[in-house]
Parts: structure tokens; C-alpha cells; sequence
């Protein structure tokens, strides 16, 4: 079984299983300054976990996963939003180079198969000043042991790597370390796009 077919299998519920510690999910969104007409993109958006807290920040989020079940899912949820839902694949889809000022992976950089190449792709399409965000409202040994303990083989090898050993990946993609928690209660790696002289 792969991975789109085990988040498929489990969208319906989702929301219903996974419990999610919304003050801590807060405070790190409060940690990236997004500001009112940010441009946010929402990488693996899943059932929509972050939504509500950005709305009341932003009301430009473009939320994307590759999940068929989970986007519909949170489209449903938040229909009455203008939040731009997309299903597919957020390293291959053409989204403009510069569009975003935030591009936020919560929950879902243990699932990129190739770390260094998402770090690059998903940097060309920050503004310069932009920050890409990597984070998880648990620490790494907490989120690494479930998905070792997964009943699906290609879940069990996503793992998140230390926090420090991101930043010689982010700076040779143009981006600056901003901000690094990596502790027993949760992760953020937060690197900002260089801007151009």
C-alpha cells in the first residue's frame, strides 16, 4: 500500500482519531508573523487542521495535498471560505515562482521522500522576504516513533530529521535560518527567502 492510498484509507476518520494541541498549533503560527493579505500555502493541509487559525490572519491560503480524500474533506469543511483548495502533488504542481510569503508544512515534511529536493522546490516559489515554515505541535522523537510504529511500511521510514541539520540544506537553496525549536514539546524550522539586491 503506498503512502497517498494509506492517507486516502484513512481520511473519513481522521479528524475523529488524531487528537492535535491546538494552543500549541497556535503559538508556532503566531511564531511566523503572518500578516493580513500574506499569501499562505498550506502544504498537506490534510483535513484542514490549520485553517481556522489562519483565516483569522490571512484570507489568502491556497491549501494543497495530494490525498484526493483529505482536500475533499477539508474543502467540505470549509466551503464557505475563500480559501483555495488544490488536489496534487505541491512539488510538482506549477504554482508561480515568488507567489508565497509563508509556505507551511505542518505535519507533513516526514513524508517527503527526498528532504533536500522539497527544501529547493518549495523555496522557488517563496516572494523574496518569504519564510518557509517545517513544523510539528510534538517533538521529532514523538512524531518519528509513530511512524515507526505505523501499519504501513512506507509510513514507518518518513522520518524528521534535527532541526539544525536543515540549515546547510536551506542555505544552499537561497534561504536564511530564522527560527529553530526543537525541543520535547514541539519543532519549527522557519528559514526566510534572501531577498535580491
Amino acid at each position: 500500500m503506498e503512502k497517498l492510498d494509506f492517507f486516502n484509507d484513512i481520511a473519513e476518520k481522521w479528524d475523529s482519531t488524531s487528537h492535535y494541541d491546538m494552543d500549541k498549533i497556535e503559538l508556532l503560527i503566531k511564531l511566523l508573523y503572518i500578516k493580513n493579505g500574506d499569501a499562505v500555502l498550506d502544504v498537506g493541509t490534510g483535513t484542514g487542521v490549520l485553517i481556522p487559525i489562519l483565516l483569522k490572519l490571512t484570507g489568502n491560503i491556497t491549501a494543497i495535498d495530494s490525498a484526493e480524500k483529505m482536500i475533499e474533506l477539508a474543502h467540505k469543511k470549509f466551503a464557505h471560505t475563500e480559501v483555495n483548495f488544490i488536489h496534487g502533488d505541491v512539488l510538482e504542481y506549477p504554482f508561480d515562482d515568488g507567489a508565497f510569503d509563508h509556505i507551511i508544512c505542518y505535519s507533513v515534511f516526514p513524508h517527503f521522500d527526498d528532504k533536500p529536493l522539497a527544501i529547493s522546490r518549495l523555496a522557488k516559489k517563496l516572494k523574496p522576504g518569504g519564510l518557509l515554515s517545517i513544523l510539528h505541535s510534538a517533538s521529532k522523537e514523538k512524531i518519528n516513533g509513530i511512524h515507526v510504529h505505523a501499519h504501513n511500511r512506507d509510513i514507518m521510514a518518513d522520518n524528521l530529521p534535527p532541526a539544525q541539520g536543515l540549515i546547510s540544506c536551506a542555505q544552499n537553496c537561497g534561504l536564511r535560518e530564522e527560527i529553530i525549536i526543537d525541543n520535547s514539546e514541539m519543532y519549527l524550522f522557519g528559514a526566510r527567502r534572501k531577498w535580491q539586491v
